[in-house]
């Protein structure tokens, strides 16, 4: 029989959540990460209660850096277009302060990487492939090194070599025709209650208060149509004249980011979403199974929920019964692939509505959104409704 109960390919949000919450369970599970060391890495995020909720109960402590908002969309000008509200009994229930959080992800991986155990991430193993019989896996890796384990999970990313592996005919990534501006500043005399998205007729410009070391800060992000531009010589001009004229706060944030060391451009990829996620004892989650467009603005969040939920699954399985397994990676599927596949959908949707259509057709946009009270309700439900059941279902149904 296998070494390991479960093998994971990749070090970040979706794996480390994975081995944590496996090895809470009881299971035998170890994280492969190619990388010579596991380090913080990485800019603002935004986690709403559900990984709010699981990261508690997996012992990660946040609660100094959750800072629970409220969200809006809006015009250019300040108009509010359509708000965010998620039922706020339940979120007593959750114990979060608002719905969701900027958050930066240096210092979320920091904290998550506080939990881990000595022996849960293997540093310097890159996967080369995997063989799978009736009983598990063995994997390979290319500095030699083979591996036994019941069940392989792919957290290794938008570009998952287990993916290519499970499903080769899955076109690679592609560039989804839209760029994003990532930056941060502290907050020095600015003051905001909630998470704004704002739109004008081209572009997008977004921000959230966020706690980073200790200090008062914002997230903020521009989305703009790409055709594969090359970036600009002078990104700080090129920002200000795509954004500078929203509402404020948005001048002030622009103005207290440093464009060389707190800002940078991320040329989205996607991929078409996926029919299956599971092959016999091989499974994805995060980025390998449903990279997500900005409009989602929640890829390490669902990466996370990903891995939770896997572990719950898995906990309830007998680990030495082939059937049970794939039973419990079947359920962890059934729950996981039609939310997190609507979820990049819509997204991709509001991307293709924001920064795709014909100019004189955002015109049209435009006066819909701003006069015609179901489209921003449909925006309302589309963020809303699936994430307050999914909320219900981890306070009620797992522990």
């Amino acid at each position: 029989m296998a070494a390991l109960d479960v093998a994971i390919i990749g070090a970040g949000p979706a794996g480390i959540t994975a081995g944590l919450a496996l090895r809470r369970a009881g299971l035998n599970a170890k994280v492969f990460e190619r990388a010579d060391k596991v380090t913080p890495l990485g800019g603002a995020i935004i986690l709403n209660a559900v990984g709010l909720t699981i990261l508690r109960r997996l012992g990660v402590d946040i609660e100094d850096i959750y800072n629970g908002m409220r969200a809006e969309f809006r015009r250019w000008d300040g108009r509010v277009r359509a708000r965010i509200n998620i039922d706020e009994d339940l979120l007593k229930r959750a114990n979060a302060n608002g719905w969701q959080s900027g958050m930066m992800r240096k210092e979320l991986y920091a904290r998550m990487l506080d939990k881990v155990p000595d022996d849960l991430i293997v540093p310097q193993h890159e996967f080369e492939r995997f063989e799978q019989d009736e009983d598990g896996v063995t994997i390979h890796f290319k500095n030699g090194h083979v591996e036994r384990a019941k069940v392989l999970v792919g957290a290794d990313g938008v570009r998952s070599r287990i993916r290519g592996q499970l499903y080769p005919d899955v076109a690679p990534p592609k560039p989804l025709g839209i760029a994003v501006w990532l930056g941060w500043c502290e907050a020095k005399g600015i003051e905001a209650d909630c998470t704004v998205i704002q739109h004008d007729q081209n572009f997008q410009m977004g921000y959230a208060p966020l706690v980073f070391e200790g200090k008062q800060c914002f997230e903020w992000w521009l989305v703009e149509q790409y055709k594969g531009e090359a970036p600009p010589e002078n990104v700080t001009q090129y920002v200000k004249d795509r954004i500078g004229h929203f509402a404020a706060p948005s001048r002030d944030i622009l103005d207290q980011t440093d464009h060389d060391k707190q800002l940078f451009r991320w040329i989205v990829e996607y991929i078409k979403p996926l029919e299956q996620w599971t092959t016999g004892n091989v499974t994805l989650m995060g980025d390998a199974a449903h990279p997500t467009s900005p409009y989602a603005a929640y890829g390490a969040g669902m990466a996370i929920e990903d891995a939770y939920i896997l572990a719950e699954y898995l906990k309830k399985a007998d680990m030495d019964d082939p059937a049970s397994i794939r039973a419990g990676l079947a359920k962890y599927e059934d729950l996981r692939r039609p939310y997190t596949n609507y979820t990049t959908k819509f997204a991709r949707n509001l991307g293709r509505i924001y920064h795709s259509i014909p100019g004189p057709l955002r015109k049209v946009r435009d006066f819909m959104l701003d006069n015609v009270p179901g489209v921003g309700r449909n925006i309302e439900t589309g963020v809303t409704e699936d994430a307050e059941k999914l909320l219900r279902q981890v306070l009620d149904d797992f522990d």
